[in-house]
């Protein structure tokens, strides 16, 4: 019995956490603007330029040399 009320009184716990970090997020959510956006797209594209695509060139010239053989 005593077991069963700690599973409760832990369960109620966790509850009112994950109500709070809820919470939390929504007001996190409500913060971001359009700026924050804006820069998360632009961070976005700045890493497929920059790290995605040499990679990806690298890829296809190995590739191409390795067909013109």
């Amino acid at each position: 019995m005593s077991e069963q009320i700690d599973v409760t009184q832990e369960l109620a716990k966790l509850q009112q956490r994950v109500e709070h970090l809820e919470e939390r997020v929504e007001k996190a959510e409500f913060k971001q603007g359009p700026l924050q956006s804006l820069w998360e797209a632009i961070r976005s594209i700045l890493i497929g330029l920059f790290i995605v695509g040499p990679a990806a060139a690298i890829i296809f010239g190995v590739l191409a040399a390795l067909s013109g053989k």
